[in-house]
């Protein structure tokens, strides 16, 4: 991430232009459709639109390929299936876009690390996209964890 900041502050300072306006609009858009389609509908097939090949999600200590964040994605949606999600703010600067996002939905379905306790979980979360090309390069999610396990009553809430 540093090194990514390093030149984001170099090329400002060589006079290179960022993206277009209109490039910009459409990496929002596209970051938008993650968590909107991807996540809030289980349109998992928009993927191969949207994501570059050589995609890496950072995050829970490693790093993962698109196939695995799919598989992450599509375990969440089975455990929660009336999983709703929201765009609450998207910013967007040089290659990268910041989206705040909300989910809700009832953890029904016993699946992965999900007990299916019939629990509502709500959480706020922010995801960090970098574009390369139109493309989703790399991404950065972050959630409270732990609050998910004390809403389904896996840890006890203090």
């Amino acid at each position: 991430m540093r090194n990514l900041l390093l030149a984001a502050v170099a090329l400002i300072l060589m006079g290179q232009p960022g993206p277009s306006p209109a490039m910009a609009a459409s990496n929002k858009a596209t970051a938008a459709r993650v968590l909107l389609e991807k996540m809030g509908q289980g349109r998992f097939e928009i993927s191969e639109e949207i994501y570059a090949k050589d995609f890496v999600a950072h995050g829970f200590g490693r790093d993962y390929t698109l196939d695995e964040d799919n598989r992450s994605g599509r375990s969440i949606r089975a455990a929660f299936p009336n999983l709703k999600v929201s765009v609450e703010r998207i910013v967007e600067e040089g290659d990268l876009v910041a989206v705040h996002w909300r989910s809700s939905g009832v953890n029904s379905v016993k699946t992965g690390s999900f007990p299916g306790t019939g629990k509502t979980v709500a959480i706020d979360g922010m995801t960090f996209f970098r574009f390369v090309n139109g493309r989703i390069a790399e991404e950065w999610s972050t959630y409270d964890n732990l609050g998910v396990l004390q809403q389904l009553g896996v840890i006890e809430a203090k």
